[in-house]
């Protein structure tokens, strides 16, 4: 049996490497709403019954976590941003977390695209508590993005008082994902 000398070995792990990388497609996109009182806070579709306030948006539900990762993959496509892609401004009654099978039908997937990983982080005040209701915000990006839950990762950081977003009292979401041409 032949063996490969090291130096041609490292030449091939290098060119695989240049492959891959020119493969790979990472975005990134944020979104930020204020909070009203009387409105209701939806977080990747999961809802906040008993959290007295929610997003001043006019856009659907104002779920942060959706529209962010909708802008995530319409930057990855270079296509547009979340108003190309998203329902107007007026109430639809829809819950934004649905609009992700669609999203991944009309972007993803003309493009012959792989999703890696979504990497998503939640950042708000000391309230609302979501550390329960993070598994299933991930349940729903995975479903409505048909991928496997193990490729979903959400997280949330609470800011002190002296951060902007505590102070404005609102909430924001801020989206990593990672896309491979298909291989």
């Amino acid at each position: 049996m032949k063996t490969i000398d090291e130096m041609t070995r490292a030449e091939l792990v290098r060119d695989i490497a240049r492959t891959l990388a020119r493969s790979q497609r990472l975005s990134f996109a944020s979104d930020f709403h204020a909070f009203a009182e009387g409105r209701q806070l939806t977080l990747a579709g999961v809802t906040f019954d008993t959290f007295p306030k929610g997003p001043n948006t006019k856009r659907s539900d104002g779920d942060v976590v959706a529209h962010a990762i909708v802008m995530a993959l319409a930057a990855a496509v270079n296509k547009g941003d979340i108003d190309d892609w998203f329902p107007d401004k007026g109430e639809t009654g829809i819950r934004s977390i649905d609009y992700l099978p669609e999203m991944r039908r009309r972007l993803i997937e003309p493009e012959q695209l792989l999703i890696g990983n979504i990497d998503v982080t939640i950042l708000c005040g000391e309230l609302p508590r979501m550390k329960k209701r993070i598994p299933q915000m991930q349940q729903n990006i995975a479903e409505g993005l048909g991928i496997d839950l193990e490729q979903v990762h959400v997280k949330v950081s609470s800011m002190d008082g002296n951060d902007e977003i505590a102070r404005l009292e609102g909430i924001e979401a801020r989206v990593i994902i990672s896309l491979w041409v298909g291989l």
